[in-house]
């Protein structure tokens, strides 16, 4: 039985290391989809918040210029009489 057991012992061992490291792999290989998951997320949020800020930057511009353009075609006496308007206090 000892005899046996020294030949097949080293082979039951190096399968036992075999497994054990196709195991270690498999979850490294895991860890590492999730890893490059999370970065992906990361820049996916990052380029959606991007895209809101030039949005909105751009809608910040387009209303500067509609009223640059509504002031720019009123009389001086109206845009006086707007701006009172619009500054006083109630």
């Amino acid at each position: 039985m000892i005899a046996l057991l020294l030949k097949i012992g080293p082979w039951l061992a190096g399968l036992v290391g075999i497994i054990a490291g196709l195991f270690m792999r498999q979850q490294a290989k895991t860890s590492k989809a999730e890893a490059a998951q999370e970065v992906a997320e990361s820049r996916k949020e990052v380029a959606e918040h991007n895209a809101a800020t030039a949005q909105a930057s751009a809608n910040a511009a387009q209303e500067r210029t509609n009223v640059e353009n509504e002031i720019a075609g009123l009389s001086a006496d109206a845009v006086d009489k707007r701006l009172r308007d619009d500054w006083t206090r109630p």
